[in-house]
C-alpha cells in the first residue's frame, strides 16, 4: 500500500513530503548494480534509484579499485556514485544539457532503501537515440537527419569539457542507450554515477566517449545504418581535429606504457582485431577523414 504525505498547510511547521512503501518490489523495473524503481507519484509516476544495489560491498570496494587505479575514474561505491551524478546533473544542466529532474525534497521510507542513499527521478517516456536508429518505419534518412541534428550538440558538450578542463562533462558511461529524443526535439542525456577525475586528460576522455558511442551504435544497429554511420559522422560533426585524436589516442597515445600495452592487446586479444572492436571504429574514422580530406 503506497501513501502519499502531502505537506499541511497553515502552521508553522511543514513537514516534508515523505511516500511510503511496505514492499518495493512490485514496482522494480532494472537491476543493474542499482535497483531502478517506476512509482507512482503526485498522479503520475517517478524513478527511484537505490544505489546500495545488488552488489556486495565486497565487491563494491573491489570495482572501486578497478576503476580508481586502473581506469582513473571515480569509486563505484554507493554514496559516491550517488554524490558524482548529482554533482554531474548540476554541471550538464548549468551548461543548458537537459538531464532528469530530481526531487530532492521528498523522503522516501521503504526496505531497503537507506537515508541517503537514493535519489527521486522525474519519469520520462522518450525513445532513446539507439532506439531512434533501429526504428526500420523511418527511412535510413530520416534516422541521419535525427543523427546529424545530435552531433553539433554533442561537439558542444566536448568544447565546453576542453575548455574548462572539465572530467565531469565527459559522458562515461556514454552510449546510444544514455540519450533520449524529446517531443520537443531537445535531447535528455542521463547515467552520469561515475567520471573520469583527471583535469588533465580530459581530451583522452572525450576521444574514449567518442569511439564508445561509435563502437556501440555501428555494433546495435541495423545493416543500412551501420554502413553510413563513420561517414555521417566524419562529415557533420564539427571539430575533425578531434575525430582524428580520438584515433591517436587508440593507435598512437602519447604515453609510451599505455601504447605498449594497448599494442599489447591488439596482438594478443582475438576481439581487438574484430572489424567491430574499438581499435577497428578508430581507424574507419581516421581513414574516412583522410577519403574526406582527398575527396577519394
Amino acid at each position: 500500500m503506497t501513501q502519499i504525505q502531502k505537506p499541511q498547510t497553515g502552521i508553522a511547521t511543514r513537514e516534508p513530503e515523505t511516500l511510503h512503501f511496505a514492499d518495493l518490489k512490485p514496482y522494480l523495473l532494472l537491476q543493474n548494480g542499482n535497483y531502478l524503481y517506476k512509482i507512482p507519484f503526485r498522479g503520475g509516476w517517478a524513478v527511484l534509484k537505490v544505489y546500495y544495489g545488488s552488489r556486495s560491498w565486497f565487491s563494491s570496494v573491489v570495482k572501486s579499485l578497478e576503476n580508481v587505479v586502473l581506469a582513473g575514474q571515480t569509486s563505484y561505491m554507493p554514496k559516491t556514485r550517488l554524490r558524482m551524478e548529482a554533482e554531474c546533473m548540476a554541471l550538464w544542466r548549468k551548461h543548458g544539457f537537459r538531464v532528469f529532474d530530481t526531487y530532492p525534497e521528498v523522503r522516501v521510507e521503504a526496505p531497503g532503501c537507506p537515508e541517503g542513499g537514493y535519489m527521486l527521478f522525474e519519469y520520462v517516456e522518450a525513445p532513446k537515440l539507439i532506439n531512434w536508429l533501429n526504428d526500420q518505419s523511418k527511412s535510413a534518412e530520416a534516422r541521419f537527419a535525427l543523427y546529424r541534428r545530435w552531433l553539433p550538440e554533442w561537439s558542444r558538450r566536448h568544447d565546453i569539457a576542453i575548455r574548462e578542463r572539465e572530467p565531469r562533462l565527459v559522458h562515461e558511461n556514454g552510449d546510444g542507450k544514455h540519450v533520449m529524443l524529446l517531443e520537443d526535439g531537445s535531447f535528455l542525456w542521463f547515467d552520469f554515477e561515475m567520471t573520469f577525475r583527471s583535469r588533465r586528460r580530459v581530451a583522452e576522455h572525450i576521444s574514449h566517449e567518442i569511439i564508445q558511442y561509435l563502437w556501440f551504435l555501428r555494433k546495435s544497429t541495423p545493416p543500412e545504418i551501420q554502413e553510413r554511420l563513420i561517414k555521417e559522422t566524419v562529415r557533420h560533426y564539427p571539430v575533425k581535429e578531434r575525430l582524428l585524436a580520438a584515433h591517436d589516442y587508440f593507435w598512437r597515445h602519447p604515453n609510451w606504457l599505455h601504447r605498449f600495452g594497448r599494442a599489447c592487446d591488439r596482438t594478443f586479444k582475438a576481439k581487438a582485431k574484430k572489424p567491430s572492436s574499438k581499435y577497428s571504429i578508430a581507424r574507419m574514422i581516421r581513414e574516412e577523414l583522410e577519403r574526406q580530406r582527398t575527396g577519394a
